[in-house]
């Protein structure tokens, strides 16, 4: 099986790939140590209308599912493997909501960071569509957790949405990923071609099967039909 540490860089174990996502994966959630939320405890956050959260969560879980859907037929035969997933479970709301927040966040510094080596058109204009997506879903659980809602992954406020690379992708998603399941690496080339096209959408199919999978765990758990 491929390890996702097989995209970090020479010389980073196991142990050190993992702590370094979790150290920014808490930087980004730590932002929620204030403010209303905070005062509202671990198991309640702001609920804008009677029953919106619900709504707005499982809308979420369908629009990661359907971008799943839509790359694994984009690719066609190509199409990686679903990743070998942990630490998906959450213990309680807050820590969904968090944890939420940071994957939401990381897609779209992902697809920032991924479109202008997009050499196919149509592939851009499916990724752009995808990423406005991620961006709604954040900037609601950035305002759900008392921040602006140009908050990006890493706590800063913004006119412009930060592109990340993707090994910085890589560490933040690392902690959630145990094996790819004989898929392809986590990494694709920062020059254009048709070929790293595809790269490049199994890389966000990774990213969008991990989103899945969390919401599809945690949706039912914490809002329950």
């Amino acid at each position: 099986m491929t390890d996702p540490k097989t995209a970090a860089p020479a010389g980073t174990d196991r142990r050190s790939f993992v702590k370094a996502g979790a150290t920014m994966v808490a930087a980004a959630t730590g932002l929620v140590a204030t403010g209303a939320t905070a005062a509202a405890g671990p198991g309640t956050v702001p609920n804008l209308f009677p029953g919106f959260n619900k709504r707005a969560f499982k809308a979420i879980q369908d629009d990661e599912n359907s971008h799943v859907a839509f790359l694994v037929n984009a690719l066609g035969a190509a199409a990686r493997p679903k990743p070998n997933f942990k630490n998906i479970a959450q213990p309680d709301l807050r820590s969904f909501i968090t944890t939420s927040n940071a994957l939401e966040n990381t897609g779209c510094g992902a697809y920032t960071g991924a479109a202008p080596i997009i050499f196919n058109r149509s592939f851009l204009g499916a990724a752009a569509s995808i990423a406005l997506i991620e961006a709604r879903h954040a900037g609601y659980l950035n305002t759900l957790l008392n921040n602006l809602s140009t908050i990006n992954v890493f706590g800063v406020e913004e006119d412009f949405e930060m592109a990340l690379t993707a090994q910085q992708v890589i560490n933040l998603a690392g902690p959630f990923i145990t094996d790819l399941n004989g898929g392809p690496p986590l990494a694709f080339s920062t020059t254009p071609s048709r070929t790293n096209d595809i790269a490049i959408l199994n890389f966000a199919l990774a990213l969008e099967y991990l989103e899945a999978e969390y919401y599809n765990v945690n949706v039912p758990k914490f809002f329950p039909a």
